[in-house]
């Protein structure tokens, strides 16, 4: 049986809500940023805020999962479904969120895994909404027209970075948290700018110290020589 209780709007205010960190804190000021290339890169368990673009919705068989009351993931027996974490039968159930996109920037492409909260909010729908919906208007294998709502938007996402993962496959990273205002997207892209800027000024400060430091050296070897000749 769904229980279908939580509307989007509940999971939007969740999302705004679950922290006392404002949401600019959170993603421009509490944890440092990468680029993809730079995710990929890095070696060690971190969490990082990525600006990116979502491209692709991607496997379209598993873009939910059935969830018990507790959230955590269900699997059928005895026709009901058992709960590993309540350690027991359960039957009413909650199909949820787990959105696998395909974002790209300027750097690099992944996948990032996204759950039942942030992807309710995004979508403005919550998952039994979709499925609902899936049920009347989509042939099997297409992708549902709410999810093209995602399609190209530019987001930031706080992930998780980890060593653990399967050498064998693609690494992808799981989603802590997504940032959808406008305005802290920005100021994140503010942000970077002016780091960048920053770091030209002082490559350029750099380069000219060298230079001074060089024509001092020319200039007090010259002089040496002179002496020598005298």
């Amino acid at each position: 049986m769904w229980d279908n209780t939580e509307s989007p709007s509940q999971a939007l205010t969740q999302l705004c809500g679950s922290s006392k960190v404002s949401l600019e804190d959170d993603f421009i000021k509490l944890h440092p940023r990468s680029s993809i290339e730079g995710l990929k890169d890095f070696k060690q368990e971190s969490t990082f805020v990525v600006k990116a673009t979502i491209k692709h919705v991607l496997d379209h068989d598993d873009r939910w999962y059935t969830a018990c009351i507790c959230n955590k993931a269900v699997y059928p027996d005895s026709k009901m479904f058992f709960c590993e974490k309540c350690n027991k039968h359960v039957i009413k159930v909650t199909p949820r969120f787990k959105l696998k996109l395909r974002v790209i920037d300027a750097t690099d492409s992944t996948t990032c895994v996204v759950f039942d909260r942030d992807a309710s909010a995004m979508l403005k729908k919550s998952c039994s909404d979709i499925l609902d919906l899936q049920d009347k208007n989509t042939a099997a294998g297409d992708l549902p027209k709410e999810f093209e709502v995602l399609i190209d938007k530019t987001y930031l996402f706080k992930v998780e970075c980890k060593n653990d993962y399967n050498t064998k496959f693609e690494q992808s990273f799981r989603v802590k948290k997504v940032c959808m205002d406008e305005k802290v997207i920005e100021s994140f892209s503010d942000v970077e700018i002016k780091s960048l800027d920053l770091y030209s000024a002082n490559e350029e400060e750099t380069k000219l110290n060298e230079r001074t430091n060089q024509i001092s050296s020319d200039s007090i070897a010259e002089k040496n020589q002179m002496i020598l000749r005298l």
